[in-house]
């Protein structure tokens, strides 16, 4: 998955434990906005894209490698004006939807707005993870409706796969995060302590909520946060055995772990 990617796993405990805070706040925050949409309608006459549950994997997969295509061509030929404006129409949409869960949509788009200029034109940390937090929610409440949680899960093994062969075989997901990041374009969290950055990819954060949504939708809300749990004990067993300076593919790890929590739903 584009973005599914640990960087520079094994960092210094401090370092460690403000990845994992920010993960944690993402992902509750995240299921918060999802729940809310369980129950009413997106904002701004947005819906889930029309197409049946048998489809959804079909469209899913489909649209993360047209992405991970243009991205790549977007940085190999330098089009950064075309690659900033697109990544800046996601992002207003994604916080957009969030925010009016809280302050509605009127304000909502505006604070949306605001937020992804300052962090497309700046390179200020605070706001990058700040907008982090509640990007996730949005996407997956687009997203979830269209997915059950066979369909959730064949998505995820499928995406652990192409994150392996991503990050392990042709290694252009390192290529992409190093240059997204580079021209301020990268989706994740990013933590720099004492010298040290750590940063954990936009993908790992979205499929593993996209799965905990869909879960939580279709067993109940506790279910939800029992998938997050276990994505968070899968990502911090991954910062604390991986090697320093090795790139890990993190998804194959969020996968075992949300195979595991839907295990346990049905025992």
């Amino acid at each position: 998955m584009r973005f599914c990617l640990l960087f520079f796993v094994k960092y210094e405990p401090l370092t460690t434990i403000y990845l994992l805070l920010l993960l944690c706040l993402a992902q509750f925050i995240g299921l918060f906005i999802t729940q809310r949409y369980y129950s009413i309608a997106l904002p701004y006459t947005l819906s889930p894209p029309a197409v049946g549950d048998g489809f959804s994997v079909t469209y899913l997969i489909g649209g993360v490698i047209l992405m991970s295509i243009i991205f790549y061509l977007f940085t190999r030929l330098r089009y950064e004006k075309l690659l900033r404006l697109w990544f800046s129409t996601a992002i207003v949409i994604s916080l957009a939807v969030s925010f009016s869960v809280f302050i509605g949509d009127v304000m909502g788009f505006i604070l949306a707005l605001i937020l992804t200029i300052l962090r497309v034109y700046t390179r200020d940390l605070y706001v990058h993870n700040l907008t982090e937090l509640f990007i996730y929610g949005g996407i997956v409440s687009i997203f979830a409706p269209i997915f059950s949680p066979l369909t959730a899960i064949i998505v995820l093994v499928i995406i652990a796969v192409y994150d392996y062969l991503s990050v392990f075989v042709t290694k252009h997901m390192i290529y992409l995060a190093k240059h997204q990041e580079s021209v301020n374009v990268f989706t994740g969290l990013i933590v720099r302590n004492r010298g040290e950055t750590a940063m954990l990819g936009g993908g790992d954060i979205a499929f593993s909520l996209l799965f905990a949504s869909v879960l939580g939708s279709a067993y109940g809300v506790t279910y939800a946060y029992l998938a997050v749990y276990m994505s968070l004990i899968a990502i911090t067993a991954l910062t604390i055995l991986g090697r320093r300076g090795k790139f890990y593919p993190a998804m194959p790890f969020i996968t075992a772990a949300c195979l595991i929590s839907y295990a346990l739903v049905l025992i």
